[in-house]
């Protein structure tokens, strides 16, 4: 829960400095400068709180380099939650001197997503062009933002909004849910959102992917452009509102983390009406390798077409944060992937370590974003896997792009791929 700088001051001075953290955080162990670990950047929390220091750009610029992993969380002995301390400090930051530029500009453009992205689809030969040996693409010329090092998958032709906005209804019908299938699936992957809707309707699930339905808003959130992120909340509360369904289903760990909390987070001092609906809205939010496993009981099914001991391709999966920090979602995806008939699975080391990725910060610090995905790649490259699944967007971009700079063979899936 985020509160205002005064409040929070408190919890920061909670931290005993003891140093826990400092091997735990991927932006520290990567930068090894005080000033980037958990108790640095709480001790500059204090001194905003106390007057001592005041809210600048540069004050903006270390609270950004922060992934909001909550890994220094999760081994503080103290049960500090640092992340959600600098989420109230970026909170204050931006009510005082405003959004950077170009986040403003990118936080402004998510409800024009669609139309913007229709149109870079449309141009995107004339700026980027194809990396040779892998299906994605480098830039041609300079552009803001976007180091030319990076793997930039290509926009696709059609989006999956395009073709499967409504209800995509199972010829058995056993229940119905609906699908928020994230910004990276409707733009960039809209295979994962079909192999989601094979997944289903085959089980008798009927899906309800509703219109009007927009991106999340974790990334103004997490910048602490929260009037951003309440407008597009409030957008996808009411699309689903609409429709009703009992459960939603997400394919996207960052996603479903901005829906089942942090949107009640957003909307903690609002009136107690919109309070009861973003609960209600929020109460309703799962994850799909949770709902897999507990309503649909998809491991058992797995395994009896699961051959004996035939050696198979190696599978491994990465933790995505949102899921096995913020939701608690841990050995769920583990079940299904020891349960598929074609792989064998085996776990990568620090398989829990964050990838590096965290929205905007792999955007604005892409060098550290690069040299935390490395030991990520360090792990995979260590142990010879064909595949790698994970169940976050990010992440999978993450991934890919990490791979590619290492000429690795292994691909970046998403879990429900490897399934369908």
């Amino acid at each position: 829960m985020t509160e205002n700088i005064s409040n929070v001051s408190s919890q920061a001075a909670r931290c005993v400095k003891c140093g826990t953290c400092l091997t735990q955080c991927p932006v520290y162990t990567e930068a090894l400068s005080e000033i980037t670990s958990p108790r640095g950047k709480l001790s500059l929390v204090e001194s905003l709180a106390s007057g001592e220091i005041q809210f600048t750009k540069k004050l903006g610029d270390i609270l950004s380099a922060c992934l909001l992993c909550d890994s220094c969380g999760e081994s503080c002995p103290n049960q500090v939650k640092a992340g959600d301390i600098l989420l109230s400090a970026r909170k204050e930051l931006v009510n005082r001197r405003g959004v950077p530029a170009f986040k403003k500009l990118l936080f402004e453009s998510l409800r024009a997503l669609p139309l913007l992205l229709r149109t870079g689809s449309l141009i995107q030969g004339l700026f980027m062009k194809k990396i040779p040996g892998a299906s994605g693409l480098h830039r041609r010329f300079p552009l803001p933002f976007l180091d030319r090092r990076r793997f930039i998958p290509p926009i696709a032709r059609h989006f999956f909004s395009d073709s499967h906005a409504g209800l995509a209804a199972a010829k058995e019908e056993k229940m119905r849910v609906g699908y928020f299938p994230g910004c990276v699936t409707n733009y960039l992957f809209p295979r994962i959102g079909s192999a989601t809707l094979r997944l289903l309707n085959n089980r008798g699930v009927s899906v309800i992917t509703p219109p009007g339905e927009t991106c999340c808003g974790l990334m103004a959130f997490a910048a602490g452009d929260w009037s951003t992120a309440k407008k597009v909340a409030l957008a996808n509360v009411e699309a689903f509102e609409k429709h009703g369904p009992a459960t939603i289903i997400t394919t996207c760990a960052s996603c479903a983390a901005a829906l089942k909390v942090f949107y009640p987070q957003l909307f903690d001092d609002a009136d107690q009406h919109t309070r009861e609906r973003i609960k209600q809205f929020s109460d309703r939010v799962t994850d799909i390798s949770r709902f897999l496993v507990n309503d649909l009981n998809l491991t058992a099914e797995l395994r009896k077409n699961r051959p004996g001991n035939t050696p198979r391709p190696v599978i491994t999966y990465h933790d995505p944060c949102h899921l096995k920090r913020t939701l608690g979602i841990h050995k769920e995806p583990r079940e299904i992937l020891k349960a598929l008939p074609n792989f064998d699975f085996t776990e990568m080391p620090d398989a829990s370590r964050c990838c590096g990725m965290g929205g905007t910060f792999s955007i604005t610090h892409y060098d550290l974003s690069l040299g935390i995905a490395k030991r990520k790649i360090d792990s995979l490259e260590s142990m010879g896997a064909s595949l790698i699944a994970t169940s976050c967007s990010g992440c999978l971009l993450q991934l890919m792009d990490g791979i590619h700079q290492r000429g690795l063979k292994t691909r970046a899936i998403h879990l429900v791929e490897a399934v369908s």
